[in-house]
């Protein structure tokens, strides 16, 4: 235990040096990376920023210790803003391919985006030694599923809402671009309203299907919806769904700690990262 000091400025050191090391976890998408501060097993805090902004997260984490660093990515590789990573703490760059605390039964790990990875080790870590289908809502809908005996089933990817609109804007002559927004009505009374009414309930009727025949499947699973539409419909569909916007972080954060638990030394970009080979979803 640490000597007590009767100064102010003697505690003030002695906090200091007794502070908490934390694991600093980023998500990065296409344009923004979400980050988190974790702390043991749980979540101090968390943001979103543009990706590559160093300066941002530098100065939203303050002057919390950090003690490592995870970076999963779906987006074109950074390698300056992965150097100045690791400057800052060992950084370890995860991918599809990462050893996980499940077996992956994928049957082509190399094209297993890491974000889908992580999605299904969040939802197990919310619920482990159960089945879990974890449901990411974002540009694409991607289903994950980890059966009961803890084995990385494979999943499902579909259009999200927003690629449904353009798609049909795109690919038709009259038929214009509407941005999914507040729940529409069943039956729509005009083009805009009809189109908003397809994406919408489209979307809901197929999670209604996939999730009750997922269920046949996997009895009992643990569903979770992540992502930017996860609420809207975790509303939408029957009790005993949750949504967590921070599935995917604390995905990586548990891949994180196997490889810890592991012995593994924090490393570079690992095989099938987009710099090493193509990848994909």
């Amino acid at each position: 235990m640490a000597p007590a000091f009767g100064g102010g400025k003697d505690r003030i050191f002695v906090q200091t040096m007794t502070s908490p090391l934390h694991d600093l976890v980023l998500d990065a998408g296409n344009t923004r990376m979400k980050a988190a501060l974790f702390h043991g097993g749980g979540t101090l805090r968390w943001t979103t920023l543009a990706n590559g902004d160093l300066a941002g997260l530098r100065a939203w984490a303050g002057e919390r210790s950090v003690q490592s660093i995870a970076l999963g990515s779906v987006a074109a590789p950074d390698p300056a803003f992965e150097a100045a990573l690791g400057e800052w703490a060992p950084l370890t760059v995860l991918s599809g391919t990462s050893p996980a605390p499940v077996r992956n039964a994928y049957g082509s790990p190399l094209t297993l985006g890491v974000d889908r990875l992580a999605n299904a080790m969040g939802a197990w870590s919310l619920f482990p030694q159960r089945a879990v289908i974890a449901v990411d809502l974002g540009t694409c809908i991607t289903y994950d599923a980890v059966d009961a005996s803890g084995t990385y089933r494979g999943g499902l990817i579909a259009p999200g809402m927003t690629m449904r609109a353009r798609a049909m804007n795109a690919y038709s002559a009259r038929l214009p671009l509407v941005r999914p927004e507040a729940v529409p009505a069943l039956l729509g009374t005009d083009t805009t309203g009809s189109l908003l009414a397809g994406v919408h309930h489209g979307v809901r009727a197929e999670l209604v299907t996939l999730l009750h025949d997922l269920g046949h499947e996997m009895p009992g699973a643990a569903v979770v919806l992540t992502g930017g539409d996860a609420l809207r419909f975790s509303r939408a569909l029957k009790s005993g769904i949750f949504a967590d916007p921070l599935l995917t972080l604390r995905g990586l954060h548990a891949i994180l700690q196997h490889h810890r638990h592991l012995g593994i030394a924090p490393s570079g970009p690992p095989a099938g990262d987009p710099r090493n080979g193509p990848v994909g979803r």
